[in-house]
């Protein structure tokens, strides 16, 4: 299965901090078809690697470098106890790979789904977020479930937030109305009676979590269905409340000292391309959590589970970090074999353990070429409208890989 990525606008403000990229995204649920000989690899000259003009030499990150970057970050860790929509209901088994996951700056990522033209006014102690996004469906025939989790200083200013945030989305639109959520009463909620979208703010702790529904198979249809909202608005606070509960936000006067990685796994990938188009920053989480950027994660949670994988890490590779060696290799040919959308392209020159491919697919704004190698635990993953990119890629974070102690 391989990491089809779709190209992503750009996002500046806060994100200007990190260098820009691809956002990351897994395709397909299907395995590899490509036969694979069980040989052992021949030792590589790094010598002889094309690595173009990427930075192959061992860092060290540290601490983060702004308060802007420390709530960034703050938003990656928290990302770690989000449950993935698949989670909630395994009928969500599709992502939306045009939404903003770890943001600081809500207008990126909640324009879509509220009103945010007011949410410094209505928010103003906000400090970072994290958002999950699932679908029922590929395209708009389905069901849209979001929960955006935003962090706070303080209960009361979480629960002052959740207040004001759903009093000025409500404001915006003289057709909502107000909805009580029956499971949980504390919740502010409403929703426009002809259509079969709900939005919910609930306050639980530090955080504010914001769900939002929207059924386009039922607006098309002009049905609505109430109960069948407020059931999946619970079902959802069900899952996500407890999960976050486990999360310890940083204290306000310790976010300078959060570090910018996650078990070495930023220093082990080569950093993004200025040019590249982006969406959110780079970032090391818990493996799983790979699952909110990914186009398929019931796929991928499997080849994940099957490999052992703990560690993620997005920047100008995807990086996985699974149980050893052999688990590191199959997740190498799990997630980077062909299949019907992809055709072979020539492999890095001197080094015959990375394999290319090229997307043939129908997929609009897809990343056209895909190249993996797995060193040691490690499996990567690049991507790039140039093949030689890709292939440069690969062969410095190959190297970077085996220069990492």
């Amino acid at each position: 299965m391989l990491q089809l990525r779709a190209k992503t606008m750009p996002r500046r403000t806060a994100y200007a901090l990190f260098t820009a990229a691809i956002l990351g995204m897994a395709a397909g649920g299907c395995g590899s078809d490509e036969p694979r000989a069980e040989t052992p690899v021949a030792a590589v000259d790094l010598s002889k690697l094309d690595v173009g003009n990427y930075d192959a030499a061992p860092r060290q990150l540290g601490a983060v470098k702004s308060l802007e970057q420390a709530r960034i970050i703050e938003a990656e860790r928290l990302g770690n106890f989000v449950p993935a929509p698949l989670d909630i209901d395994p009928r969500f088994t599709h992502n939306n790979p045009f939404v903003a996951t770890v943001f600081t700056d809500p207008k990126f990522a909640l324009r879509d789904s509220m009103a945010v033209d007011r949410f410094a006014e209505a928010a103003p102690d906000f400090v970072a977020g994290f958002q999950s996004y699932g679908r029922t469906e590929e395209d708009n025939r389905g069901i849209d479930l979001m929960n955006t989790v935003l962090i706070f200083p303080d209960e009361q200013k979480a629960t002052d937030a959740a207040a004001a945030l759903e009093r000025v989305d409500h404001e915006a639109n003289d057709r909502n109305t107000a909805v009580a959520i029956p499971k949980y009463p504390a919740a502010q909620a409403h929703w426009q009676p002809n259509k079969q979208s709900i939005g919910s703010w609930y306050a639980t702790g530090k955080f504010v979590v914001y769900t939002w529904i929207y059924d386009y198979l039922k607006v098309y249809l002009e049905k609505v269905d109430l109960p069948a909202m407020l059931t999946l608005v619970e079902k959802s606070l069900d899952t996500v409340v407890p999960s976050i509960a486990k999360f310890s936000p940083t204290p306000p006067g310790k976010l300078m000292d959060l570090q910018i990685d996650l078990d070495g796994m930023l220093n082990r990938t080569i950093a993004r391309p200025k040019e590249d188009s982006w969406l959110n920053p780079p970032g090391a989480f818990n493996a799983r959590t790979a699952l909110h950027f990914v186009n398929d994660p019931p796929a991928t949670l499997r080849y994940l589970e099957t490999a052992g994988a703990d560690r993620y890490a997005s920047n100008g590779v995807e990086l996985y970090r699974a149980r050893d060696a052999g688990a590191a290799a199959t997740l190498q040919k799990d997630m980077g074999g062909l299949n019907k959308r992809f055709k072979s392209s020539a492999a890095p020159a001197n080094l015959p353990a990375a394999t290319c491919h090229e997307y043939i697919g129908r997929t609009t704004m897809a990343i056209r070429f895909y190249c993996s190698v797995s060193y040691d635990r490690y499996t990567a993953f690049s991507a790039s409208h140039q093949l030689l990119d890709a292939q440069q890629r690969i062969s410095a974070e190959y190297m970077l890989l085996v220069n990492t102690k």
